[in-house]
């Protein structure tokens, strides 16, 4: 029972960290990172089997044979008992995945599966096969034509590689869907159900589960901030030239960028609620600061972006006080703040903790 608990302790504090080092990144300044294919493929298309993908290092696990309790990942013949279970499928190679950090089941599920939207996603967000990222952008387009976050990672391509009509084109497209989902939910269940399967508690599994979403959503939010740098570095190049109605205009495809980021499947998370804030200030730092505009709905970009830091202020002390109060709830607690979280969101629930135990967030 004491190892149990000191399993549940280590994956609640390591998944703390992990929320923490997000947090700290979005939250504090000087993070900047320097700024058509066939609809459908056939399996004959992708031949990875000798070459397997590229995974960015930032989401390698330090110690490949452990998980964020410290304890031994799920053994590998369970993972294939459970994979059996389910015939292979998109979904479980993905899980598999994600648990174990093996390239193999991405490799296996780009060559079976390679018009799945999820597969397209996971493969961009953990930028798999670099080399052929454009094709899968695209097919990743085709596949999910309502979902403008396909847009927005193909509009930040073409940026990086100097093709700005072309992105200012996604931009556009992107602007005019309402929908932009990363399929976290299904990541978060299927890793739940493989953690279950292989003897986790369930509070266990909810943890690890969560924690494996986790990379890919943050991976892709590092993306989406460089996307609005790049946006925010055309307003700039607009201005100098004296254009001022380019301005604007980039600077309303960045706004709706940002309310796509805070409104979308992950907009709960105080982490796109973070990328979208900083967004925001990015594609209102263009603009005049004393001038009202009415895409701002009479304010002032000065006013906005005073509303921005009062919100990050508010966030900052939260988490501090969250980080305090966390470790000392109950296993009930724990569930009422993870159900909390899914119906709420997670300022909600955060401040919810922090009312349970006000004691340990002074």
């Amino acid at each position: 029972m004491q190892n149990r608990w000191l399993g549940r302790l280590l994956a609640t504090l390591a998944l703390l960290a992990v929320m923490a080092g997000a947090l700290w990144h979005f939250l504090n300044p000087g993070t900047r990172h320097p700024v058509e294919a066939p609809p459908q493929i056939s399996k004959s298309d992708f031949k990875y089997h000798h070459s397997p993908p590229v995974i960015s290092s930032s989401v390698k696990e330090t110690d490949p044979e452990r998980d964020l309790a410290g304890q031994p990942k799920i053994p590998r013949g369970k993972v294939e008992e459970w994979l059996a279970k389910h015939h292979r499928d998109a979904a479980s190679l993905l899980a598999a995945f994600r648990a174990l950090e093996d390239t193999n089941y991405l490799n296996e599920a780009a060559t079976n599966f390679p018009n799945d939207p999820q597969v397209q996603w996971t493969i961009l967000a953990r930028n798999a096969f670099p080399e052929d990222r454009r094709r899968w952008l695209d097919l990743f387009k085709t596949s999910s034509p309502s979902n403008s976050l396909a847009n927005y990672l193909s509009a930040q391509d073409y940026l990086k590689n100097g093709q700005t009509n072309q992105a200012v084109d996604e931009l556009l497209t992107a602007a005019g869907k309402s929908q932009f989902g990363t399929y976290s939910t299904e990541a978060f269940l299927a890793g739940e159900e493989l953690n279950r399967f292989a003897g986790k508690t369930p509070l266990e599994s909810g943890q690890l589960a969560f924690s494996y979403s986790m990379t890919d959503v943050l991976t892709e939010d590092g993306t989406l901030k460089q996307l609005a740098w790049s946006v925010a570095d055309l307003e700039k190049q607009q201005a100098a030239t004296g254009d001022s109605v380019s301005v604007e205009n980039l600077a309303q495809m960045g706004l709706a960028f940002a309310d796509q980021i805070r409104s979308g499947e992950n907009g709960k998370l105080i982490i796109n609620q973070l990328v979208g804030n900083s967004s925001e200030a990015l594609a209102l730092s263009g603009l005049d600061q004393n001038t009202s505009y009415d895409f701002l709905d009479g304010q002032t970009p000065g006013q906005a972006l005073q509303q921005i830091k009062e919100w990050k202020a508010s966030i900052r002390e939260l988490t501090q006080n969250f980080e305090a109060a966390y470790p000392g709830l109950t296993e009930e607690e724990m569930a009422g703040y993870a159900e909390r979280k899914i119906i709420y969101g997670e300022v909600d629930a955060m401040r919810w903790v922090v009312q349970q135990h006000p004691q340990n967030s002074q």
